[in-house]
């Protein structure tokens, strides 16, 4: 696999996402990593500097294996076996984080792209609803305060 689509992948962007952080073209991030073209030196260190590798590994002098962005089995392991030390609702938490990455790591970059946008947007819909609840909580302690004044208020002016 190419060098910067590794990299690019390996950090989960589009490249629309990194061709916006260079200031160069999506078309442009397309040919380096089809081999139609190459990044210019400046460029090149850049993107080095970016994904903390050398000229080497962006400019695909150095093999990059796609299996290396999926999550390792060592790694995986090591997590179900802190599992132990965890109680169940964490271990639900776990669970569902990693199938989360599993699944992410099998969608095109375009997809996974929507999934956060989606998830972002679910989000924002949660604190509203939140926060409108809050609200009319609020309100309504607030109205059954004023109703409570005027009973009180009522009762007085008859006595």
């Amino acid at each position: 696999m190419n060098g910067i689509k590794y990299f690019r992948k390996k950090n989960r962007m589009t490249q629309s996402n990194l061709a916006k952080m260079l200031g160069v073209t999506q078309t442009s991030v397309s040919q380096w990593e089809s081999g139609r073209n190459y990044p210019d030196i400046k460029t090149a260190k850049r993107l080095a500097e970016l994904f903390s590798a050398s000229l080497d590994q962006i400019l695909g002098t150095v093999d990059m294996a796609e299996e290396d962005l999926l999550m390792a089995p060592s790694k995986k392991r090591i997590i179900l076996e802190a599992r132990d030390d965890l109680d169940e609702k964490e271990v639900v938490l776990l669970e569902q984080k990693m199938r989360l990455i599993e699944l992410m790591d099998k969608l095109s970059p375009l997809a996974r792209q929507r999934v956060i946008d989606r998830a972002e947007i679910y989000y924002e819909v949660q604190n509203c609803d939140a926060a409108n609840a809050a609200i009319a909580q609020k309100v309504s302690s607030s109205s059954d305060s004023a109703s409570e004044e005027l009973v009180a208020e009522e009762a007085a002016a008859e006595a």
